[in-house]
């Protein structure tokens, strides 16, 4: 007879031999070149992975890091993401529990008493355990385990996910705060500029030295700004409870003035390989999910074979609870049984076609992944090159208006030109700084989308 600690042995050691049906793991073959162009701007020669850089060093700005750690820990989308973790922790263990023995403990008192009977009721103690162990040679519960397993894996990349995209969605808000801060400043500066000139050319009126068409004109410059001013006002108001949504917090850190620099830009290898996307989460997550439908099909393969289960006991009985455990009060029991699948009705078949096209749709699904990332890089580096170009020929258009400017108003106090050709400098000027400004924009958020798309951001 085994005891318990040899049988306790001898299920360990066939626990350890089981067989895995499951297919090799094989990462599918990448369906996007292997280097992005070298032609962007922004690609330095270095040797660092970009993957070392966290969200904290790509934004330099003190403001910009409170605000990401604020919604880091009061977001609901990141509070959801860290219980969907656990709950795929919680079931990977619960299905990784039936490959090992389960011993149960059992105790009872029964009374018994006949109808005719003369000697009344009597009552008998019980105690013993159960052990309970299906041998796992084909590897149905050891591939189950591992789907869980893996599951649980690709929770954990989409929990990383959810942070990244936080952090890029938090900046984007910032930076339209940022824009919406920057465009009022611009349409007050504008308004005080053109009650100037409308002081000017009224006293130009009283001199007889212009006509009342210039001063109309600077009055309509003045009222066109103020309706200006009230659009931005508006517009920087969404901008900060937008901010404050996001971060999950209201608070006035959300209020503060923008910094001039937010952060660093991202420099890369000038040989970009295109196997940094395999570091995204989104994609990690996406071959876990392919390991996880391999291991079905392994689960599936083996339910073709027969399972074996074995199941045992001691139980000890007595009329007197002093007596329960002595000498000849017990019995033991040992009871193997072998499940062998004859007919089903091709329930096994199915399954196991529907756990192999499952494995196909995760590997399109991954393929899809990868093909989606490059395309966002290779689209964040593109949009970087443009950008540049734009931002530097508009700053180079600023600075011409800005001496077109101080010759108009020159040749219109000499009364060479009609008020006209100031007011059309001054617009131009003022719509000039505007655009700049949503060129910034425009740059700030593609960095940062570029960051994104290379899966990085959230290094603890």
């Amino acid at each position: 007879m085994l005891t318990l600690k040899q049988l306790t042995l001898c299920t360990t050691l066939i626990l350890a031999g089981c067989t895995s049906l499951a297919p090799d793991h094989q990462r599918p073959e990448s369906p996007v070149p292997q280097q992005f162009s070298r032609s962007h701007n922004g690609l330095v020669p270095v040797t660092a992975g970009y993957q070392n850089t966290g969200w904290r060093n790509f934004f330099s700005d003190h403001k910009v890091q409170t605000l990401i750690s604020d919604a880091l820990r009061y977001n609901r989308d990141v509070r959801m993401a860290a219980l969907n973790v656990q709950e795929a922790r919680a079931r990977y263990n619960v299905t990784d529990a039936d490959r090992y023995p389960q011993l149960n403990a059992k105790s009872g008192l029964d009374w018994q008493s006949g109808l005719n009977s003369q000697r009344g009721t009597s009552r008998e103690y019980s105690a013993g355990g159960e052990l309970s162990f299906e041998l796992d040679f084909f590897g149905r519960l050891k591939n189950m385990s591992e789907a869980e397993r893996q599951n649980f894996f690709a929770s954990e990349e989409t929990q990383r996910a959810v942070h990244i995209l936080l952090v890029a969605d938090v900046s984007q808000r910032y930076f339209s705060q940022r824009l919406a801060d920057g465009q009022l400043s611009i349409a007050r500066e504008a308004l005080k500029n053109y009650q100037q000139s409308y002081a000017f050319v009224g006293q130009q009126l009283i001199t007889g030295s212009t006509t009342l068409l210039a001063v109309e004109q600077a009055r309509g410059a003045i009222e066109s700004t103020q309706a200006e001013i009230a659009k931005r006002e508006g517009e920087q108001a969404l901008a900060n409870s937008a901010l404050q949504l996001v971060v999950g917090r209201y608070s006035e850190a959300a209020r503060q003035a923008p910094a001039e620099q937010a952060l660093n830009p991202v420099k890369l290898p000038a040989n970009l390989s295109s196997d940094i996307l395999l570091q995204r989460p989104d994609i990690l997550a996406a071959e876990h999910q392919l390991q996880a439908a391999e291991a079905n099909i392994g689960a599936a393969r083996a339910a073709f074979f027969p399972s074996i289960s074995l199941t045992g006991g001691i139980e000890a009985t007595s009329p007197q609870l002093s007596d329960l455990f002595t000498a000849g009060s017990g019995l033991w029991r040992f009871a193997p049984r072998i499940d062998i699948p004859l007919f089903n009705a091709g329930r096994n078949r199915a399954n196991l076609t529907l756990a192999e096209v499952r494995q196909q749709q995760s590997v399109v699904t991954y393929e899809q992944k990868i093909q989606n990332a490059f395309k966002e890089v290779a689209d964040a580096l593109a949009q970087r090159e443009s950008l540049s170009g734009q931002l530097a020929a508009q700053q180079r258009y600023l600075d011409s208006l800005n001496i077109t400017l101080l010759r108009a108003k020159g040749l219109y106090a000499s009364g060479s030109v009609s008020y006209i050709e100031v007011l059309d400098a001054e617009r131009s000027l003022f719509a000039t700084r505007q655009n700049i400004l949503d060129l910034i924009y425009a740059r700030d958020v593609n960095e940062v989308a570029l960051f994104t798309a290379l899966g990085g951001g959230w290094a603890e």
